[in-house]
């Protein structure tokens, strides 16, 4: 009864109320005695037994606070002598503290990077003022989402003056729009906003240096051009000097004048995207045309609009106003806005735009998930080695257990210790991750055909991250040694006088379900890794619609310093005819936009003979302008009709050539050839279609299915910046230098922006750098995780073989052959592989079937890779087995008989 009535004080006292001293003095009376008592009929004196109990229960006297302390109830000042010893403990080991802190540092570190850049592109806030007041008006269309969220600057202007849950609305044009900046007789091309002038009043930032955009300025054709540098852009290029405000600068060669610099670290509202400079939306191409250009055109959707909710109002409340508006002018408007409606968005949910939004959740699912596999195959490592640790310390837990410790005080003084380490890993994971970030960053802005990236800036949420990550790892990392480690009987281990035990049958199992575990983690690591190669292959021999083999890509503007459309046209005239004379040139061929490169054009198709049924929307496409020898030189394949003449200019009738899709999607089951189509408007002007060219890809590699597309004649449609591609015998980087020698004897400080091969642009972020990335990344950790598997079973079949000598001896001392000796162990070491197998393979059908949008071209179940995956890592797995299994046969038996 005593017994029961002090366990019953101790739960009272774990799980319930608060006690009071007396009674908290009659549990420890009760345990005492108790412990006497278990003494006296051991066979001890009374004062031996008393003086065993006293000793048992710390030395100490038994006062409320010692007590809770011992039986698992610290205080702070417990918890950071904890934290103390731990660290101590641990600088005495420091190949353990290494080892682990470097093996969680990958962990940590993948997921930490993975974190890091879905932080800054998608959840952190605007650095603005008030961030969560920030919303996006998205139009949508029935039936159909409108392209990224983009509205009309007519319909923007209605909503700006009669959505009264705003404190303010404004707008940017398009996404990505580059210009030429000229100042002290040097270009850049930069990246660039079209903003309206409220943008900056409406988002609450103040200038780095003079002043930002006002309220209602650059709204009106025909203004002045000022310009708002970006932050890093203007201390790249004028090295952070405040003089540079109120300097003079050419914009596409037109005079503007500079008038502030944004504050570091606010780049725009464009996630992936960091801006050089903005402009304001007078200033967009298109914008001077007024009722022509997409100012006065309700059908022209090129502005992005955000606002700034009221004080007080919610999302709710501006969704009705928003509704309101929407509807009246769908009844006003009803040939452009019928069946639109437009939905408010917080500004984080409205990244990504819908473009890619079904796209982009995948790959962050994924690459997480292959982080969280990095980070889990790393814990596995790790607690094999800390069990080994664990079961060590056996004997130095049970005395601490003799002088009155509880099993939660020690196991929470172990955890201290892995969560040390964890902590330690964290760092080592930042300082990987801020490395892995730099190296990427670096590469993709060398290989990027879509500006620069955006700025890093320090980020709690990161570090908070991290932490997270850590504490977790910790926790998960050291439960089992803890457990493994406090639970053992003291008696047992006190008795074994220091002899180190290291078997156990729990032991060993728990080290087979981690050597399991790694094996099936490094086979879905190789499996996905494979499927990127494959992917990585298909797409290499894929049919790109043109040859990208030794063809060099040349871009300039001469609008940057200050030529007009007539010596614009002949500068690029007497260019192409002096590259193509140079030696090793075949043919030289002048285009708007190169495929994989920043999609420059795109315009609404209408068809002639097919009106638009009310509130549809014309198709919006994207086009090229090219010269009339592009389709030669980049053999773009012409499946019907003509390519383009010299005698295609602006005195002749507007022609173009589609490709197979877009004639199969507006002409079915018709020949497009002589079909007429206008990008102006329902009434036209038309333009003629003369050819047909194969389906080929043109800004994403990624996409499988086969997109419209046309290109429109240069001569007729006239672009002032343009890229010379130049075709070759010889490997084009030799070509860089006399290129460039043509172009600066012609055009004297013109500068070129992007000389590079075709292939290095198809191994830009919007070509093969994804896919190699993924495979490059995937493989390494699948190498990694076949390595920590293959270290596995070898040490799981070497300790169980050197566990079972004795019982070999027998075997063999019975007649059993050697070879009957190599199929046992063996057996132990496959059971284990083919366990990995089975679970391996399963998990990596259900995560590649997940991430099968990554996959082009390859089936997220292909049995190559499965099969030859597995036969790679069941093939060195079998070696490993095979190593200390022919070890074991070779035992002699008199030896193996005599062994302990």
């Amino acid at each position: 009864m005593r017994r029961l009535r002090a366990w019953l004080l101790r739960l009272a006292g774990l799980f319930g109320k608060e006690r009071s001293d007396q009674e908290l003095a009659q549990e420890i009376e009760s345990h005492l005695q108790m412990n006497i008592e278990d003494n006296v009929r051991r066979g001890m004196s009374v004062e031996e037994a008393r003086r065993q109990a006293l000793l048992k229960f710390g030395g100490v006297e038994l006062t409320k606070e010692n007590y809770r302390e011992q039986r698992g109830i610290p205080s702070v000042e417990a918890l950071w002598r904890d934290v103390r010893f731990g660290a101590r403990v641990l600088m005495k080991s420091p190949a353990l503290v290494a080892i682990v802190a470097v093996t969680l540092g990958l962990g940590i570190g993948a997921n930490t990077a993975i974190f890091g850049l879905v932080d800054g592109a998608l959840l952190r806030p605007l650095p603005v003022r008030n961030p969560r007041e920030i919303v996006v008006l998205a139009p949508e269309q029935k039936g159909m989402t409108l392209q990224t969220y983009f509205m009309s600057y007519p319909d923007y202007l209605d909503y700006r003056k009669d959505a009264n849950a705003f404190s303010d609305l404004f707008a940017t044009y398009s996404i990505f729009n580059f210009v030429s900046l000229s100042a002290d007789g040097e270009a850049d091309h930069i990246l660039t906003s079209y903003v309206t002038g409220n943008y900056f009043p409406a988002l609450g930032i103040q200038p780095a240096a003079g002043r930002l955009f006002l309220a209602g300025e650059g709204e009106t054709a025909g203004e002045e051009t000022i310009v708002v540098l970006g932050h890093g852009y203007w201390e790249k290029r004028f090295r952070g000097d405040a003089g540079v405000v109120g300097k003079h600068v050419l914009v596409d060669g037109k005079s503007a004048t500079i008038v502030g610099v944004a504050p570091r670290g606010f780049g725009g509202v464009y996630s992936g995207a960091y801006m050089d400079a903005f402009l304001p939306i007078s200033a967009a191409p298109g914008f001077e045309r007024g009722s022509e250009g997409f100012a006065g055109n309700r059908w022209a959707r090129f502005l992005r609009v955000l606002g700034r909710l009221k004080p007080g109002f919610s999302v709710k409340q501006a969704q009705s106003a928003v509704s309101v508006v929407a509807s009246r002018l769908a009844e006003q408007y009803a040939a452009a806005d019928k069946d639109i409606t437009v939905q408010v968005v917080p500004e984080t949910r409205a990244r990504p735009d819908p473009m890619v939004s079904n796209v982009v959740p995948v790959i962050v699912t994924s690459f997480f998930a292959l982080a969280a596999l990095v980070l889990l195959l790393a814990c596995m490592n790790v607690a094999n080695v800390l069990i080994v640790r664990a079961t060590a310390r056996q004997r130095e837990m049970g005395i601490r257990a003799a002088l009155g410790a509880g099993r939660g005080r020690l196991m929470l003084q172990v955890l201290t210790e892995t969560i040390l380490l964890a902590l330690l890993g964290a760092v080592a994971g930042l300082v990987l991750r801020e490395w892995a970030f730099r190296v990427i960053n670096s590469t993709v802005r060398a290989m990027s055909n879509s500006g620069p990236l955006p700025e890093t800036t320090f980020s709690w949420s990161i570090h908070v991250y991290t932490a997270g990550v850590a504490l977790f790892t910790g926790v998960v990392v050291g439960l089992w040694p803890a457990l493994r480690c406090t639970g053992a009987d003291v008696n047992t281990v006190l008795r074994e006088s220091g002899r180190s035990e290291t078997g156990g049958r729990g032991h060993h199992r728990i080290r087979n379900v981690l050597v399991v575990g790694q094996f099936a983690g490094s086979l879905v690591l190789l499996i996905v890794a494979g499927l990127f190669v494959r992917t990585l292959a298909q797409l290499e021999r894929s049919n790109l619609g043109f040859d990208p083999n030794n063809v060099l890509n040349v871009t300039m503007d001469p609008h940057g310093i200050g030529y007009d459309e007539a010596r614009t046209k002949q500068f690029f005239r007497d260019l192409e005819l002096r590259v193509g004379a140079l030696p090793g040139v075949q043919s030289v061929a002048q285009t708007l936009s190169v495929p994989m490169g920043v999609p420059m054009d795109g315009r609404f198709v209408y068809v002639e003979g097919k009106p638009l049924a009310p509130g549809e929307q014309a198709p919006l496409v994207t086009c090229n302008r090219v010269g009339p020898s592009y389709f030669g030189t980049m053999h773009v394949p012409l499946l019907r009709g003509r390519g383009f003449s010299e005698a295609d200019d602006e005195k002749t009738p507007a022609v173009a050539v589609v490709n197979e899709n877009m004639a199969e999607r507006l002409w079915p089951n018709q020949d497009a050839i002589g079909k007429r189509f206008s990008v102006s408007g329902a009434a036209g002007p038309w333009v003629e279609v003369v050819g047909v060219a194969a389906n080929g890809k043109y800004f994403v590699l990624a996409l499988a299915k086969p997109t419209p597309y046309f290109y429109l004649p240069l001569a007729q449609n006239f672009a002032a910046q343009r890229t010379l591609q130049i075709r070759s015998a010889v490997a084009p980087e030799m070509l860089v230098v006399a290129v460039k020698n043509e172009i600066q004897s012609l055009a004297p400080g013109l500068p070129v922006f992007d000389v590079r091969t075709m292939k290095e642009t198809l191994g830009g972020t919007s070509g093969f750098f994804v896919f190699r990335l993924a495979a490059s990344l995937a493989g390494a950790m699948g190498v990694l995780g076949m390595v920590l598997a293959v270290v596995g079973v070898y040490g799981v079949v070497s300790y169980s073989a050197a566990q079972r000598i004795h019982e070999i001896g027998i075997r063999m001392a019975m007649g059993a052959e050697r070879e009957d000796i190599l199929k046992l162990i063996l057996r132990d070491g496959m059971v284990l592989v083919v366990v990995g197998v089975m679970v391996g393979l399963g998990a990596a059908w259900a995560l590649s079937r997940a991430m099968q949008q990554m996959f082009i071209g390859v089936s997220p179940t292909d049995p190559v890779t499965y099969a030859s995956v597995t036969l790679l890592l069941v093939g060195v797995a079998l070696w490993a087995c095979y190593v200390p299994a022919r070890r074991a046969m070779r035992v002699d038996p008199m030896v193996a008989l005599r062994y302990e």
